[in-house]
Order: structure tokens, then C-alpha cells, then sequence
């Protein structure tokens, strides 16, 4: 019972802290990014993402490893199982595409200049995967409690 706690604080603390970083990133930093001289743009923005990078990495391995602890707890008692595996299938295709996502705008990488160069469309993707895994959840939740 305890563990199940901490897992679904931890596991929502985490999620809340990513998706908390990556909404401030698109609607608040990468808008204001124009007020800083453009020979300094790419240093303070390069700066900031890899000292981001340290606490998303770090809540991506908690949300994965307590993810996977409560999907033992939890799977085995969900009547509908089929419903349960679906709305789970949404949220995990929301999680791959901001994975991805994520991992290709801080690879260091001259391929990727384009890519990072066009950043708000990018974090804007993010953020509709983070909705579609907050839908899954939500989903998943439903199913859960038999309301769905």
C-alpha cells in the first residue's frame, strides 16, 4: 500500500514537472527568446535545455520505473482488460512521440539543425503528445473504475 503511494506521487510529480517544463518552454521562453541579442540566443537557449536536461531525464526514468510498477499492481485487477490495453496503447504512442521528440531537440547533432532551428513548431508537437498521453491516462483511469 505504502509503495503504491510513493509510486503514484513520484510517478505524478514527474509527469507534472516534464510536461510543467515543456509548456513553460513553448509558451513562455521560446516566445521571449526574441528580446535576447541573436549572437546570445542559441548559447543561453543550448544552456538552458541541457541544465532542463538533467531534471527531464531524471523524471523520464522515474515516470518509466514507477510506471512499471504500478502496471503489476494495477493490470492484474482491471476487469476490462481489452479497453485497458487500448486507451494504455494511446498513452504510450503520446509518450514515444514526446520521447522522440525530446531526444532529437537536445542530440547534438548537425543533422538536426533544422530540426532544432524551427523549435516552437517542435515543442508545439510536444505538447499535443502530452496531451494525448494525459487522454490515455485519464482513459485508463476510467476503465479502471468502470465508468468506461
Amino acid at each position: 500500500m505504502i509503495l503504491q503511494l510513493i509510486c503514484h506521487i513520484l510517478h505524478i510529480a514527474a509527469t507534472c514537472t516534464s510536461f510543467g517544463g515543456l509548456f513553460y518552454s513553448r509558451m513562455v521562453l521560446i516566445p521571449n527568446l526574441k528580446y535576447i541579442p541573436e549572437p546570445t540566443r542559441e548559447v543561453y537557449l543550448n544552456k538552458t535545455i541541457k541544465r532542463f536536461g538533467y531534471i527531464k531525464w531524471t523524471g523520464v526514468i522515474i515516470v518509466v520505473v514507477t510506471g512499471i510498477i504500478q502496471w503489476f499492481d494495477i493490470y492484474p485487477d482491471v476487469i476490462d482488460k481489452t479497453d485497458y490495453i487500448l486507451a494504455f496503447a494511446l498513452k504510450m504512442i503520446g509518450a514515444a512521440g514526446l520521447f522522440s521528440i525530446t531526444f532529437l531537440l537536445a542530440l547534438p547533432n548537425e543533422k538536426l539543425t533544422g530540426m532544432q532551428r524551427n523549435r516552437k513548431f517542435w515543442s508545439g508537437l510536444n505538447l499535443f503528445c502530452a496531451l494525448i498521453i494525459l487522454i490515455g491516462a485519464a482513459l485508463m483511469r476510467a476503465v479502471r473504475s468502470g465508468t468506461i
